[in-house]
């Protein structure tokens, strides 16, 4: 190989060693520097998107914290009060007591009610009302539209606790 490479004459030799060094200056690049490259481009992005779920996770903690906090503050308001009658009154106070039709208990922590044409806006009002200030849970609830926009008929059922 070294006497080819003597042979050749000058010229060609320069070319042979400037193709060479190309050839090497492409395999470089090819096989370490574009996948290397790629791959940091596809890090990047990644942490960005991890950046942004961290973002929303931080602010999704801060908005539990407040409600922790708006649910601490109020205490156990119904202190006394069984659910019945916590159901029944705080139903009267959101302009639903015309609508009520029957609260029933059901065992020692749950209350069934039913409502006829009760205000939408006042329902939803009122079971936020009770699970946010209250720790009311809704067991279940089956909500029917009436003839008259904005009124329904509802069914539920509430338990003590929660979560």
């Amino acid at each position: 190989m070294k006497q080819w490479l003597a042979n050749l004459d000058p010229r060609e030799r320069r070319w042979l060693l400037g193709g060479a060094v190309l050839l090497l200056i492409l395999l470089v690049y090819s096989l370490a520097w574009h996948p290397f490259s790629k791959e940091v481009r596809r890090l990047e992005e990644l942490v960005a998107e991890q950046r942004a779920l961290a973002a929303w996770m931080e602010q999704a903690a801060r908005e539990a914290q407040r409600l922790r906090g708006l649910r601490a503050r109020a205490g156990n308001p119904r202190a006394g009060r069984s659910l019945l009658a916590l159901a029944d009154q705080t139903a009267r106070q959101d302009g639903l007591g015309s609508a009520i039709k029957r609260v029933e208990p059901e065992g020692q922590s749950k209350v069934r009610i039913r409502l006829e044409g009760a205000g939408f806006d006042d329902l939803v009002t009122w079971l936020e009302k009770l699970q946010v200030q209250h720790g009311v849970r809704i067991l279940s609830i089956t909500i029917d539209r009436r003839d008259t926009p904005g009124l329904v008929d509802a069914r539920l059922t509430l338990a003590e606790g929660g979560t």
